[in-house]
């Protein structure tokens, strides 16, 4: 995915910044489970690494923007999920990405545009309203979201529940929807699949969103050593706040300015406390260091102040 979401605005009818249809998969991971590994094949840009033992270590480790997985997992939130449901892509003809406005409706369309793209069929942008109180929401969401992709078709339907809308689609429509939670559209699935799983015609791609996560945008850890020379640090780095390692462990952060004037002293003797953000913070809880930091490597660190990284913060 691009550093910069750009998320719609739905609220006031303005469009993100960033195209939805340049959004693109580096890392994809996948677990055991009937249509998980060939959803991840249509999804990645690359070959789809298969999830071996603790989800949030993979995914890390990974640097993962997207898991495949047999089920929802749980209260997981570290990278956008992706579940196949009697996914079959050989009977797949078209792909319906069900929008309904909520936090999961962006992803379920970058999904379905994807693996529609992927298969070489048509695509779809759906949205369904209970009454007509509810039409002119449901077709304000399928034009802004349509917008993003020109070539395709869109409709909206009236449909009391999940089950109903599919049953509105065509023969080998896929369907792309949000995870359960929020809309009226995703709470009438009554449990995750339960109804989907008994009308969609050729299957369906259940998907929920995640924030973006430091351990996506991290690059190698930049630091100096504690004993290292103010001046020889001055020649070896050019950042203005850089920070401080020994052994792995993040000791302090120094400033340059304060480099500047004590010659063949140590980086420690004027180095300040460490500062830095975790591996697994989101980009946003991440965004007042930049105060300090600016365009610097921010210290990435574990749960057990190992640095393990410096992040260059994506475009707000």
């Amino acid at each position: 995915m691009k550093n910069n979401p750009g998320r719609l605005d739905l609220t006031s009818g303005t469009i993100g910044r960033d195209m939805l249809s340049d959004r693109d998969y580096r890392s994809v991971v996948w677990t055991s489970g009937k249509g998980c590994l060939e959803l991840a094949q249509l999804l990645v840009d690359g070959i789809p690494q298969k999830m071996q033992g603790d989800l949030v270590a993979g995914c890390i480790s990974t640097k993962a923007d997207l898991v495949v997985a047999r089920k929802m997992p749980g209260a997981f939130d570290l990278a956008n999920v992706a579940v196949p449901v009697d996914f079959e892509p050989d009977k797949v003809t078209k792909v319906s990405a069900t929008v309904a406005g909520g936090p999961h409706s962006e992803l379920a369309v970058i999904t379905a545009h994807r693996i529609a793209a992927r298969l070489g069929v048509s695509l779809e942008i759906v949205s369904a309203h209970q009454t007509a109180e509810d039409l002119g929401n449901a077709m304000k969401v399928v034009e802004q979201y349509g917008a993003f992709f020109p070539e395709a078709e869109r409709r909206v339907v009236q449909a009391q529940d999940m089950a109903e809308l599919a049953e509105t689609a065509d023969e080998g429509s896929l369907m792309v929807v949000g995870a359960p939670g929020g809309s009226w559209l995703r709470r009438s699935r009554f449990g995750p699949g339960a109804r989907l799983k008994s009308s969609a015609r050729a299957g369906a791609v259940m998907v929920r969103s995640a924030p973006e996560r430091v351990f996506r945008f991290m690059g190698e850890p930049v630091y100096v050593a504690p004993l290292l020379q103010a001046d020889d640090t001055l020649l070896l780095r050019h950042e203005k706040v850089i920070a401080v390692a020994e052994e792995g462990m993040l000791v302090g952060v120094v400033r340059r300015d304060a480099l500047v004037s004590v010659g063949s002293q140590s980086v420690a003797s004027v180095m300040d406390e460490p500062i830095s953000t975790r591996v697994d913070a989101t980009i946003e809880e991440s965004r007042h260091l930049e105060e300090t930091f600016g365009a610097d490597p921010i210290p990435v660190t574990d749960h057990e102040d190992h640095l393990v990284g410096g992040l260059s913060l994506p475009a707000a």
